[in-house]
This record gives C-alpha cells, structure tokens and sequence, in this order.
C-alpha cells in the first residue's frame, strides 16, 4: 500500500516528545511517605520517598524481607512507540552474605537490579518507557533483601527518588 506524502505539510506539527504531558497529581498510591513534583508544564516530575526501604538488621531480624509502592500518574499527548526514560535512585549497604534486589516497572515493563553482598554505593537506574496506549504511567517497585537465615549479615537498600524529564532525555 503507497502512502500519499504530497498532501502532508511540514508546517504542521507531529504529535510526539514535547506533546507528552503527565498529571499534576496521582491518580493512585499505595503508600504514605512521599511527595510529587510536577514541573509547571508537566514535562517533568520527580518523586522522593522517605522511608521507602528494606532492611536486615543481623541475626535477630527475618532472613528475606520485602517492600512494593506503587503509584499512576495520568499521561496524555504520548505517541504510541514514544520512549520516555524513568530513573530510580537510591543507595544500598549490605554485609558479605546479604543480598538486595530491586525490580522498577512502568506498566508493562520491568527492569531488575542485584545488588551482592559487600555493596556501598549509590545507583540510579533508568528504564526507557515505550509508549504503549495506557493513559497513565503506572509506576511500581518492589525491594527485597535476603541473607542465610543462619548469617549475621546485615543490608539497607534504600530507593530516595523516581523521575523524568521528557524534553531533557529526548535526542
């Protein structure tokens, strides 16, 4: 099937990147504990958490611990195929034998991060969003922490903050 280019003007804008616009507020949360910042035009937000974390404290703590929040932010404008990065950041301390996990979704695509035992250090994590037809980005993450329940070790993986910035990442 041929695709008639002729009648398409290059003075009329496509839809894409810059029309891509997120809500002002979330439609949903799961949990207290964090705030939301959209930029005035709605390009652009960022979440911070205070509290969202796991922790093993050593032998007189459970062996697997495991926490999820999740929140929906209204998406309008997107095309469909459109890729919208998201970072996750956050730090991890974790003694030999302890283990932190981190799994981000955004709708219906995950990223999974490991973090091994002797780990001290901050990360960020991003995942590049394909549009897909949702109306909204429905934003997951699920922590988890283990250690041999005869071990000693201890961990803290800690997620502080969620965004993105959609002119700022496109290119």
């Amino acid at each position: 099937m041929m695709q008639d280019t002729a009648t398409k003007s290059s003075a009329t804008p496509a839809l894409g990147a810059y029309d891509a616009t997120f809500g002002q507020a979330a439609t949903f949360n799961s949990d207290v504990g964090f705030s939301l910042a959209v930029s005035p035009d709605k390009k652009a937000f960022t979440a911070n958490f205070s509290g969202l974390t796991v922790r093993i404290d050593g032998k007189s703590s459970a062996p697997m611990v495991s926490r999820a929040f999740s929140f929906a932010l209204p998406l309008t404008g997107a095309d469909p195929g459109q890729e919208i990065p998201f970072f996750v950041q956050g730090f991890v301390l974790s003694e030999k034998g302890a283990n932190g996990h981190l799994v981000f979704t955004v709708n219906d695509q995950s990223i999974v991060a490991d973090f091994p035992g002797n780990s001290e250090n901050e990360f960020l994590q991003q995942i590049k969003y394909r549009v897909g037809d949702a109306s909204e980005a429905r934003i997951t993450v699920f922590l988890a922490a283990d250690r041999d329940s005869t071990s000693n070790s201890a961990i803290n993986l800690n997620v502080t903050a969620i965004d993105t910035d959609i002119v700022k990442h496109q290119g």
